[in-house]
């Protein structure tokens, strides 16, 4: 872990090109970048877990330069009922992120519009797609403010989700705190550097999250096969119960 560190600051420090360098939106450069941990293994319930990025922000710095980053993924179909005098009224959202905890220094909530951020990728509603045929209806900031709000509640979407820290010559930690329900499989940790209320940088970097043992396979049960998992859960409870009622009755 010290060595991949000491090796992920050189890099940054050097620009290197043994990162990975994805595409970018051609009018922002890359932005050298590397996670701590590529993978990371957690049990049902953990907590405390995080991720690490380290970003090389591009230079020359002003009073308005800073770093912006959103752990983001997987990505999932959604729904969304609203209850009205009508009736219930559905909307569908064909891909929208399992998770989207964001975070930025203060120098870019107060220099960078909404708009701006949403282009970029860093706003959780704006990610939400619904079909093609609803993009332009005037009714879709309104579903996405609610299915935000859903996500927020569910502890899946935080917003100052992340701890930022400067260090000389542009280099940033940026500290994600993992939401503690956070479904298994592919994220994106993305990085967005901003001066002057506009975008000079950018990277992508993936991380798997992965559950293991028994309690990987009880979070696989209640995801996809609820009626088992149910009763897999209710034969536990009894066996327990038994098993403290045997004790019991030996002392």
């Amino acid at each position: 872990m010290i060595a991949r560190l000491l090796s992920l600051s050189l890099m940054l420090a050097t620009g290197s090109s043994a990162i990975a360098q994805p595409a970018t939106s051609g009018d922002r450069p890359f932005m050298p970048a590397g996670l701590a941990q590529e993978s990371i293994e957690v049990t049902v319930n953990f907590t405390g877990s995080r991720v690490v990025l380290f970003a090389n922000t591009p230079q020359p710095e002003n009073e308005t330069s800073g770093l912006a980053v959103a752990l983001i993924g997987p990505t999932i179909s959604q729904k969304v009922i609203r209850r009205t005098s009508a009736g219930e009224e559905v909307i569908e959202f064909v891909s929208a992120p399992s998770v989207f905890a964001v975070g930025s220094e203060p120098q870019v909530k107060s220099t960078v519009l909404p708009e701006t951020l949403a282009r970029v990728g860093l706003d959780p509603g704006a990610s939400a797609q619904p079909r093609a045929d609803l993009l332009t209806s005037p009714d879709l900031p309104a579903w996405r403010a609610a299915y935000v709000d859903i996500m927020e509640d569910e502890g899946l979407y935080v917003l100052d989700a992340a701890q930022i820290r400067r260090f000389d010559g542009g280099l940033h930690r940026a500290t994600i705190t993992l939401p503690i329900n956070a479904p298994p499989g592919e994220y994106r940790v993305r990085a967005v550097a901003f001066r002057n209320g506009e975008a000079v940088g950018e990277t992508d970097q993936t991380l798997t999250l992965a559950r293991s043992g028994l309690e990987a396979t009880l979070f696989d049960l209640s995801r996809q096969h609820g009626l088992v998992y149910g009763f897999v859960a209710v034969l536990l409870g009894a066996l327990v119960g038994g098993v403290g009622a045997w004790f019991g009755r030996k002392s």
